[in-house]
């Protein structure tokens, strides 16, 4: 393997650690919001749970925004795998 290629992985791995990591992070502020929205309903607070509504749908557009991201580079990938192979074969 080249250098260059083993850079390239290097590379995607911890793109893809970060990717955990964002997807931890959202999942956390998800409880959060739950957990909030649930004491501003007990305490019928408005505003609170406008909020918290506004907050899940920043988490949801943003986890739609990295799983498209994911898919992409999983077909990409798929499609150099596959040029690979077929340089391989000529």
């Amino acid at each position: 393997m080249s250098k260059k290629k083993i850079m390239e992985e290097i590379l995607q791995e911890n793109r893809q650690a970060n990717r955990n990591l964002i997807h931890l992070g959202n999942m956390t502020g998800l409880l959060l919001l739950m957990e909030g929205m649930k004491e501003a309903k007990k305490k019928k607070d408005k505003g609170a749970i406008f909020l918290a509504k506004c907050g899940l749908l920043i988490v949801a557009i943003i986890e739609i925004f990295l799983t498209a991201v994911n898919i992409s580079e999983l077909l990409e990938k798929r499609k150099e795998e596959k040029a690979e192979r077929e340089e391989e074969e000529e």
